[in-house]
């Protein structure tokens, strides 16, 4: 077995977790001065600050408005499940990350 093919199955089989991260440029919201607005959660969000929703279904994110109203918003998405790990649902409840899905392992 080549030492790449040993370096691939060995750097998959560990637990992976990746979070995503969008831009949205010219946020700008029309009605409150120093805010971004957040159209699909209908989110007023303060420039330099951050908010972390909860209690929307599918939805485990923080949503951060920059100086120059661009929204940041940070979601969990993707993982890789290793054998003998099994995978809990989100809790939407809960603000991100520990909205996101948990992972336990026997291990």
């Amino acid at each position: 077995m080549s030492a790449l093919l040993v370096f691939i199955i060995c750097a998959t089989l560990p637990l992976t977790w990746t979070f995503s991260t969008q831009y949205y440029g010219n946020t700008k919201h029309t009605a409150l001065p120093n805010h971004c607005y957040y159209e699909e959660l209908k989110l007023a969000v303060p420039v330099n600050d951050t908010l972390y929703p909860t209690d929307i279904e599918f939805q485990c994110i923080t949503v951060s408005c920059r100086h120059d109203y661009v929204l940041v918003i940070k979601h969990c998405d993707r993982y890789l499940l290793r054998h003998g790990c099994i995978e809990q649902p989100p809790d939407y409840s809960r603000p991100y990350p520990d909205c996101c899905t948990q992972i336990k392992c026997a291990d």
